[in-house]
């Protein structure tokens, strides 16, 4: 029998149903980087895994409820997940706007840099990478800096561009 997160990496949504209908607490459990199995099916594209996830077992963590796109109940906004992320890059990694001025208006850090060893980037540029435009506009509302780069040496300009999201281009062309 597949352990969830081979349904999950598989997309097997049915599957996944069927699992959690016979034993809910396996939405609680973590892969070896400390995700669970919502959070590992977010950062595969929110596919029908997400969804069926989603249907069955409702989110009552913190993250997974930022991660699931509400808007409250989320973790503080200097804390770190457990792949090295703020909660502003995760609602910027989700296009989670309300969660994304939730946190800034309880004094999240719209440029703090991610631990992550994959994304060492400000919240701005995981919203650029993810094609999260109403993000985008929240963190520049809130003052984020468009020229701070992430470790590979791009700006968030350059990864709209790289990206194709004339949209978001204007916009961060427009704040500098």
């Amino acid at each position: 029998m597949p352990t969830i997160f081979e349904l999950v990496d598989d997309d097997a949504a049915d599957a996944l149903c069927d699992l959690l209908a016979r034993d809910p607490q396996a939405a609680g459990e973590r892969d070896e980087q400390g995700l669970s199995p919502l959070f590992r099916a977010a950062y595969r594209g929110r596919s029908a895994a997400f969804d069926a996830i989603r249907r069955t077992v409702p989110p009552t963590d913190p993250w997974e409820r930022l991660i699931a796109g509400e808007p409250d109940g989320l973790p503080t906004p200097d804390a770190w997940s457990a792949d090295g992320f703020t909660p502003l890059h995760l609602a910027a990694f989700v296009d989670n706007a309300a969660a994304a001025r939730a946190l800034l208006a309880a004094g999240a850090d719209p440029d703090v840099v991610a631990r992550a060893s994959f994304a060492r980037v400000t919240p701005l540029g995981t919203a650029a990478f993810s094609g999260a435009n109403e993000v985008v506009r929240v963190l520049l509302e809130h003052g984020a800096d468009p020229t701070i780069t992430g470790e590979a040496g791009g700006t968030p300009l350059d990864t709209a561009r790289a990206n194709g999201n004339a949209e978001l281009v204007a916009m961060l062309e427009a704040a500098g």
